[in-house]
């Protein structure tokens, strides 16, 4: 309890000196590939290389720390058995991440970020395996939460949209690197 009460203090005593406001300044999104995500379940792989789509928000705290939380949905990966049957799995991610800007002052023409945060991922799994001697029906709803770290950039493309890049790790029960390029818009 005391190291609770401890943390709410700290947080509070940062954000006093802060002017705050209720909005988020860029909005947008764009195409995230996914790599290397595998989550055991029943004692069989489920894989998650696929392509997915991503949405983000972001609010600029100070000049070099940002909050960005940003939602990604992967289309479904399938895999036929030849034995018969086959799993489909759709992944669904909340990242709420802080960007560390390293160069703020060539804000208006590019930006480079590290990044770190929390992961909730959400894997779908269904599986309907028809073998020689067993039948195996499964439709799950997995949760799968972590941490991710990366980094990547901002270029500047109009007066009020930029493009982004980013690559992160993501350290979870099912670890995953995934490379996100798109747009973003100042509003």
């Amino acid at each position: 309890m005391k190291k609770l009460l401890v943390i709410i203090i700290l947080i509070t005593l940062s954000t006093v000196n802060h002017t705050t406001k209720a909005q988020f300044d860029y909005v947008g999104g764009g195409v995230v590939l996914a790599a290397g995500g595998e989550y055991n379940y029943a004692g069989l792989p489920y894989y998650n290389n696929s392509i997915g789509f991503d949405l983000r928000l972001s609010y600029n705290y100070n000049k070099k720390l940002k909050i960005v939380p940003d939602l990604k949905f992967y289309l479904p990966n399938k895999e036929v058995f030849l034995e018969g049957g086959e799993s489909k799995v759709t992944v669904f991610v909340l990242n709420i991440n802080a960007h560390y800007v390293l160069n703020p002052k060539t804000r208006n023409t590019y930006q480079t970020y590290l990044l770190a945060g929390v992961h909730f991922g959400a894997w779908k799994i269904k599986n309907s395996l028809v073998g020689v001697y067993d039948t195996l029906d499964i439709n799950e709803f997995k949760f799968a939460p972590g941490a991710n770290v990366g980094a990547g950039m901002i270029f500047a493309v109009g007066n009020r949209t930029k493009l982004f890049a980013e690559v992160k790790y993501l350290i979870a029960t099912a670890n995953q690197l995934a490379f996100t390029p798109g747009l973003i818009y100042n509003f």
